[in-house]
């Protein structure tokens, strides 16, 4: 259960940087027309980042199965 929480928050925390990255290069900014461009990117970054964060410690919490 250690090692699959702990992957399982890695991995979040990855996908959650790569959401975060395509949000920085292809929106947040704003258009010709002053209208911003925004799109889910921003929030699902935020919530696989939160969701990441919580598995890793809950994998320090865990006990290992013996």
């Amino acid at each position: 259960m250690k090692k699959l929480l702990r992957t399982l928050g890695l991995v979040s925390l990855v996908f959650a940087a790569t959401s975060w990255l395509a949000e920085r290069i292809f929106y947040g900014g704003l258009d010709e027309n002053g209208v911003l461009q925004e799109s889910m990117n921003l929030p699902l970054s935020v919530f696989l980042g939160v969701v990441g964060g919580v598995c890793l410690l809950l994998s320090l919490v865990v006990r290992s199965n013996r």
